[in-house]
């Protein structure tokens, strides 16, 4: 199988498929860990690699489909694609956005909480804020937005490298120098205002800033009257059904998905990735995945409540 034939493939299977439809994918899933494609030195392997795995995510929402260390690193793949996305007129980009949009859509990004993946979370946010400077396009501003306020409305903890940056976007010398900043910061912190309203103000002080540095949006909230800005964002109109939704019963949990990738039929990850890229894959002995046990999911499972 080609590596395009996996990205086609993978793209045209639904959300909540059988038990029996989603074994099919173990193969595929399997190859797609090898190490000798998630740490590939072909940016262009890695990227489309990263594009494969969110849409294993969203087909076997609400399961994770890999175990937690496995889960890291692919995540890790994903925000380095994200990066791709300060430069629309590159060949990597639509396939970055693709994955942005699934990663919002799914809610995968609370997996990464779960996970204590708390620097690569500040890289990602990094990320988003570089390419939000180039005035992208509403679904981009959707997509982030919806992601930074997960990531924020779930945190237990706020930390400085999440807070700062997003301070910083509403400074108010910025309205008019970084647009796309501003009104992106000024939804996420209205839409986090009960997050954010304990921490907001100590944050400020320690930045050597007062409330009438930023935009209005700052000092309702410190006043604890937090002002709410309307989300309507475009995101089309049929939305995949979320994590979140499945866990509190919206629809019908499509199972489990994958009880153990080292019983899908070949021999090894490497083996399975040479048929996906055979052209780009030099073979590399993949761990054994163990077993993964039911904290992490339960714990993700509850985050929207």
């Amino acid at each position: 199988m080609l590596q395009h034939d996996a990205e086609d493939l993978l793209a045209n299977v639904d959300q909540g498929q059988s038990i029996p439809r989603l074994d099919s994918l173990l193969p595929v899933m399997k190859a797609l860990i090898a190490d000798s494609l998630l740490k590939h030195s072909v940016e262009g392997v890695r990227v489309s690699v990263a594009y494969c795995l969110s849409e294993i995510m969203r087909i076997s929402a609400p399961e994770e489909p890999y175990n937690d260390d496995q889960m890291k690193v692919i995540f890790e793949l994903i925000v380095e694609s994200f990066s791709k996305l300060s430069q629309a007129s590159t060949q990597f980009y639509e396939k970055a956005l693709s994955i942005l949009e699934t990663v919002a859509r799914v809610k995968a990004c609370l997996l990464m909480l779960d996970l204590k993946c708390d620097t690569l979370v500040v890289q990602m946010f990094q990320n988003f804020w570089a390419f939000i400077r180039s005035d992208p396009t509403d679904d981009v501003l959707w997509a982030v937005e919806q992601i930074m306020t997960d990531i924020l409305s779930e945190s237990e903890d706020i930390s400085l490298g999440l807070l700062s940056p997003l301070l910083a976007s509403v400074l108010k010398e910025n309205k008019y120098v970084a647009p796309s900043c501003w009104k992106l910061g000024e939804r996420v912190i209205s839409r986090c205002a009960a997050k954010l309203g304990p921490v907001i103000l100590g944050a400020i002080q320690s930045n050597g800033t007062t409330v009438d540095d930023y935009s209005p949006v700052v000092a309702s909230i410190c006043e604890n009257e937090p002002t709410t800005v309307e989300n309507n964002h475009a995101n089309g109109s049929s939305q995949p059904v979320s994590f979140t939704q499945v866990a509190n019963g919206v629809v019908d949990s499509p199972g489990e998905v994958v009880p153990d990738l080292d019983s899908a039929s070949g021999s090894n990850s490497s083996d399975a990735a040479a048929l996906l890229f055979p052209n780009a894959v030099v073979p590399v002995e993949a761990d054994s995945a163990d077993s993964k046990s039911s904290t992490n999911l339960e714990k993700f499972n509850q985050a929207g409540n």
